[in-house]
C-alpha cells in the first residue's frame, strides 16, 4: 500500500442528491482520498428491514467494484448496515458500518440512545444493538417523524425535532449520549449538541469515514473477523454480478 489512504463511500440508496455533504468535507479535511457512489438499483431509501434487503445486492457488488478500483477501505453509508457482512465476504479490505461503529463510540460516553427519522425503525435499530453486545446501553430509540427523502428539504425544521427529541433522550430516558439514526442528518451534530450544552452527539458518516482512515493508517487495530470467501455457485437475476464471481473465483475475503 503506498502512502495515500483512499476511502470508498457506499451510499446503498439510488436518490443521488438527497443531502448536502459539505459537512462530510469539512470533517474529514485532507485526512484521506474520499470517493463516494450511489446503487443503480435499489431501494430510493433504507428505512426498513425490506429496503435493506433490496440494498444489499448492490452493497455487495459497489464493495467489490470499489476494492477492484484501488479502494483501501469502504464505509457502508447508512446506520443500518446493508449488506456489511456479505460485503466483508466479498472483499479482502476494511469495511466499516455506519451503523456498527456508530453505537459503539455512542456507548464509550455510557448509556445511548439513537435519534433517527422514523419510529418505526425502533426495532432495528434494538436489533442492531443486540447484535454488537450492546443491548444493554441502548437507553431508547426516538424518531423525529421526518423521511430520509424530507431530511434537507425543510433542514431547520428537522434539526429542531431532532433537538426535541434528544433532549428527551438525555432528560426522560437516561441517556448520556446521542447517536443519529440516518446518514442523511450529516451535519445536524454541531447544532444538537449546541443546543444540548455540549452533550455527546455522534454524526455517523464522518465518524466512521475517519475511523476507516484510521484503519488503513494502521492507528487503529480491528479484528477482522471470520469472513470466509462464499462457494462459487450459480446466481439467477444479478446480471450485473461479474465482479462477485471474479471476487470468489480469487479466494478473497476480509
Amino acid at each position: 500500500m503506498g502512502s495515500t489512504c483512499r476511502v470508498h463511500i457506499i451510499t446503498p440508496i439510488i436518490s443521488e442528491g438527497f443531502r448536502d455533504d459539505s459537512a462530510l468535507h469539512e470533517a474529514i479535511d485532507r485526512l484521506c482520498e474520499v470517493t463516494s457512489g450511489f446503487l443503480d438499483k435499489g431501494p430510493a431509501s433504507v428505512e426498513s428491514a425490506v429496503d435493506e434487503v433490496l440494498a444489499a445486492p448492490g452493497v455487495v457488488d459497489a464493495a467489490i467494484r470499489a476494492e477492484q478500483d484501488g479502494a483501501d477501505a469502504l464505509v457502508i453509508d447508512c446506520m443500518l448496515d446493508p449488506g456489511i457482512e456479505a460485503a466483508r465476504e466479498a472483499v479482502s479490505i476494511p469495511v466499516i458500518g455506519c451503523g456498527e461503529a456508530g453505537i459503539a463510540a455512542a456507548a464509550e460516553h455510557g448509556r445511548f440512545s439513537v435519534v433517527t427519522v422514523l419510529q418505526r425503525q425502533a426495532p432495528l435499530f434494538r436489533s442492531l444493538a443486540r447484535r454488537h453486545g450492546l443491548a444493554a446501553d441502548l437507553a431508547s430509540v426516538r424518531g423525529i417523524g421526518v423521511p430520509v427523502l424530507e431530511l434537507d428539504r425543510d433542514k431547520e425544521s428537522a434539526i429542531l425535532a431532532s433537538i426535541r427529541e434528544a433532549r428527551a433522550a438525555l432528560e426522560e430516558d437516561g441517556a448520556d449520549a446521542i447517536v443519529f439514526g440516518c446518514t442523511g442528518m450529516l451535519g445536524f451534530g454541531a447544532g444538537v449538541s449546541r443546543a444540548l450544552d455540549g452533550a455527546p452527539v455522534i454524526d455517523p458518516l464522518p465518524y466512521a469515514v475517519r475511523l476507516a482512515a484510521a484503519v488503513v493508517k494502521g492507528e487503529v487495530q480491528r479484528e477482522a473477523g471470520d469472513h470466509p470467501v462464499p462457494e462459487r455457485k450459480p446466481v439467477a437475476g444479478f446480471s450485473g454480478w461479474p465482479a462477485l464471481e471474479a471476487a470468489v473465483n480469487s479466494g478473497e475475503g476480509e
